[in-house]
């Protein structure tokens, strides 16, 4: 089973992208012909494994090897400096996925070869121009890494790629790379990257994605849009910034890490939103889910102040702001009072939530109640949990709404004096994991 013929990062940010073609391109898993004429050469490279490749040859390449990995290069240029620091992070990689994340190599070892790593210089060298940054599979049904001169040398790049060649092997049909399950592929990975380099001030640049439509599904990905759903940055990279939740669930809410990732070997049909659900519990998963929505809303604050300004630049830079929806409905002194419903064009899909605003309460005393709406747009059975953010000059306070059944609670709480702006945040967490499906609902403040 090949459940990941290729994967494309984009940790880097769209303008970086935008501004050296290479990294946007796609990588062929199609592209069988040799490199230039040269005819597929083998040769032994000690007694346990062998050199293959299917671009170029040893004899036109200049190749390393080490552990299970082959880094190849055109030998117009000169990589050798690069090596040593190369290796020990793939190695690295290698260690701790497989020892202690539960996952397992790719094919390449097991059938008695190196896996190939090339370090490419888009028109300037002898491999395919079309390559960009990631995985790919060859004419031999074998996966190899193709990585742009520069960003062979970004360690939270290797960090997310070299995950991807450990997932490869995967044995979940649950965890194919398309559907409602593609967005776990590259979250993880994503995951994996910033939790290895957990104060780096980029690990975490596409957070704004997630703030920018709440209202979008846990699973929202390439191919699995609602009609009308834009195309855009916000909506792409949405699944790369996911992570945001991988990291809070292992981070804050101290969920086993391996948990992350088992499930890729877990031979299991489940979908990695339902092997968690399952792993995790189902009331423990949905309170930290409503949980990592409020600290979202309360400025991502478990991210530092510096990765959440980057990731604050990387929305100012890129975003269409016509396509941001941060607050289904912002409201003002006394029109806080009474019964609310957003727009239905904004309804929280599974696992997904909105935020409404308040600004300047008239009162000292408030509730806030839930009344949610007891099946889905397409008849599934409605879950909601219910969580109260107030800003005050201090920073941010947290309140938890105290659900009496599924789909209503209410909380009264008291407002402090410099508590100017407060969010009432929606949760909708059903035990359902597949669509668009939204989930209607009214609130009532008093």
């Amino acid at each position: 089973m090949k459940p990941f013929p290729f994967s494309i990062s984009l940790r880097f940010s769209f303008l970086y992208i935008f501004s050296i073609l290479l990294f946007t391109t796609v990588l062929s898993s199609t592209d069988k012909s040799p490199i230039k004429g040269e005819k597929d050469l083998i040769k032994d490279i000690g007694p346990d494994l062998q050199l293959r490749t299917a671009f170029g040859s040893v004899n036109t390449l200049k190749v390393k090897t080490q552990g299970i990995f082959a880094i190849s290069w055109d030998p117009k240029f000169n990589h050798e400096a690069d090596l040593p620091l190369l290796f020990s992070w793939l190695e690295t990689i290698r260690k701790d996925c497989i020892e202690n994340l539960g996952m397992a190599d790719p094919p390449n070892p097991q059938a008695g070869y190196y896996y190939n790593v090339y370090i490419h210089h888009g028109k300037e060298d002898l491999f395919p121009e079309d390559w960009g940054n990631g995985q790919g599979t060859d004419k031999y049904d074998m996966p190899f890494l193709t990585l742009p001169a520069g960003a062979h040398l970004d360690k939270m790049n290797i960090h997310h790629e070299g995950f991807h060649i450990f997932q490869y092997s995967a044995n979940s049909p649950g965890y194919q790379y398309w559907g409602n399950s593609q967005w776990y592929v590259e979250s993880a990975a994503q995951w994996y990257m910033s939790d290895r380099n957990p104060t780096a001030e980029g690990a975490f640049v596409e957070a704004g994605a997630i703030s920018a439509n709440p209202q979008l599904a846990l699973w929202h990905s390439y191919d699995n849009k609602a009609p009308g759903d834009a195309e855009d940055w916000l909506y792409l990279v949405r699944q790369y910034g996911m992570h945001t939740y991988l990291f809070y669930l292992t981070n804050v809410a101290r969920v086993d890490p391996e948990i992350i990732t088992e499930g890729f070997y877990a031979k299991t049909d489940l979908s990695p939103q339902q092997y968690h659900l399952e792993k995790i519990g189902a009331e423990s998963l949905r309170s930290y889910f409503a949980d990592w929505a409020a600290h979202n809303t309360g400025g991502f604050d478990y991210l530092s102040e510096k990765q959440w300004e980057r990731a604050l630049t990387e929305l100012e830079n890129v975003a269409d702001p016509q396509n941001m929806n941060p607050y289904v409905l912002d409201l003002a002194g006394k029109k806080i009072l009474g019964t609310h419903k957003p727009p239905s064009k904004l309804l929280p899909r599974g696992w997904a939530y909105n935020v409404i605003k308040l600004s300047s309460p008239t009162k000292k005393k408030m509730t806030f109640k839930v009344n949610g709406e007891k099946l889905g747009s397409e008849g599934g059975q409605a879950h909601f949990e219910g969580r109260i953010v107030m800003k005050g000059n201090a920073g941010f306070r947290y309140e938890n709404i105290k659900m009496t059944d599924r789909i209503s609670g209410s909380k009264t709480i008291k407002i402090r004096k410099n508590e100017s702006e407060i969010y009432f945040i929606i949760a909708s967490v059903p035990e359902h994991f597949t669509g668009n499906q939204t989930y209607g609902y009214s609130v009532e403040i008093k």
